[in-house]
Formats: C-alpha cells, structure tokens, sequence
C-alpha cells in the first residue's frame, strides 16, 4: 500500500534540494508553490520564466531543482528563489 506525501522546500536559483520522506519512495514529481524575484531599482519587466525539476530519487530521498528568471528590456537578469512542492508517492 503507498501513501502520497508533500514537503515544501526554497529553491535558489539554479540550485537544488534534497528532501527525506523517511519511507522508500516510489515515485515523485514537483510544482510551483511560489517564487519571489526583484530588482533593485525600478525596471520595466520584460520576461519571467521560472521551473521546477525532479532530478531524481533514492530510497527515501527527492532531489528537487529550480530555475527562476526575470529580464527587463536592457537585458538586465534578475534571479530568485522558488518555493518547490515536492510530491512523492511512498511505501506505506
């Protein structure tokens, strides 16, 4: 029998987490839950991109990844922190 599981962790940019579920996993994926970026100084905000990626488990252990990204119109890149759900279905 599987339980589903959710652990919330913060995400720098282009880094990456590992979350124990302290029972062996069996599948997992992750979400957006939020993210906060800015700039020092008023900018005209041109583009936001921001990700989460599963990159991998292991026995009872999720590493999770995310990517966050703002660009204004001089090309000026801001970057920030992503809140990542990480969802892993679990042996009982």
């Amino acid at each position: 029998m599987a339980i589903t599981k959710f652990r919330i962790v913060q995400v720098e940019s282009g880094g990456t987490k590992t979350v124990d579920f302290g029972s062996r996993v069996i599948n997992a994926s992750t979400a957006v839950q939020g993210f906060d970026m800015a700039y020092s100084k008023d900018h005209h905000v041109r583009s936001i991109k921001v990700a989460t990626s599963m990159n991998g488990f292991s026995e009872s252990t999720v590493t999770v990844g995310a990517t966050s990204e703002m660009r204004d119109d001089s090309n000026n890149v801001g970057k920030g922190e992503v809140t990542v759900l990480v969802i892993a279905e679990c042996e009982a």
